[in-house]
């Protein structure tokens, strides 16, 4: 999703910066025209790079199973403040290619600066078991939903968890908009009732989300379907 908003974005002529406070596995070329690694020493680079390519997309390094490492969030700081980008978009938190699943107490590793805090669950886990299989820490969702483990996953319980503060909201600041976006929206049957668990989400997210969007990135992309 991260690459799929600055390709939009460089459409726009806007200038973006994309980079992660975690582990990410390296862009391909269509994802990002551009890979710089390293520590602030590479930041004079960004600027020039920027002009030319409009988007760049930043690490500190790469780990021994070749995934980018995340910078520090004072250097994403410092990186921000130079003013070269439009836009710096941030991966702060991984699921393990599952569809859903909750933070640990160390994540996710938000930016402060950040404006816009996006929330991201796969529809393809909607009436699944809560099992390893397709939630990451299923046990960390169980205690925040209440949903025992095995049991399949229902819309109120995903509803629940992209709500709950220590699960979708988490390390969210003050002031950041909120945005939900449910993933997968081929996995589900067309006469699904997306709009009731749309709304389910605004209101159990008792004014904290903007808006709940709907769309599908793999295998074609469809960004935004609707929102509610």
């Amino acid at each position: 999703m991260m690459f799929t908003l600055a390709g939009e974005l460089r459409i726009l002529h806007r200038r973006v910066i994309t980079t992660t406070t975690t582990k990410i596995v390296p862009p391909s070329s269509e994802e990002s025209p551009r890979l710089l690694l390293g520590g602030p020493e590479v930041f004079p680079s960004i600027e020039e790079d920027l002009i030319h390519y409009g988007q760049v997309t930043w690490a500190a390094g790469r780990s021994a199973e070749n995934k980018l490492l995340g910078g520090s969030l004072p250097d994403l700081s410092h990186l921000w403040a130079r003013g070269w980008a439009d836009y710096l978009i941030v991966e702060a938190d991984g699921s393990a290619r599952r569809p859903i699943k909750a933070p640990n107490q160390n994540e996710p590793v938000v930016p402060l600066e950040s404006t816009c805090f996006i929330s991201v669950f796969g529809l393809s886990a909607l009436g699944q078991p809560l099992h390893s299989n397709w939630a990451f820490r299923s046990e960390i969702i169980s205690r925040l939903t209440g949903i025992h483990p095995g049991t399949p996953l229902t819309a109120e319980g995903l509803a629940n968890l992209a709500t709950h503060p220590l699960g979708g909201l988490k390390g969210r600041g003050p002031g950041m908009r909120a945005v939900v976006f449910l993933n997968q929206w081929d996995s589900q049957p067309d006469d699904y009732p997306l709009r009731h668990l749309a709304e389910s989400i605004l209101s159990k997210g008792q004014g904290q989300i903007e808006r709940v969007l709907v769309g599908q990135l793999k295998p074609k992309i469809r960004l935004i379907v609707t929102q509610w």
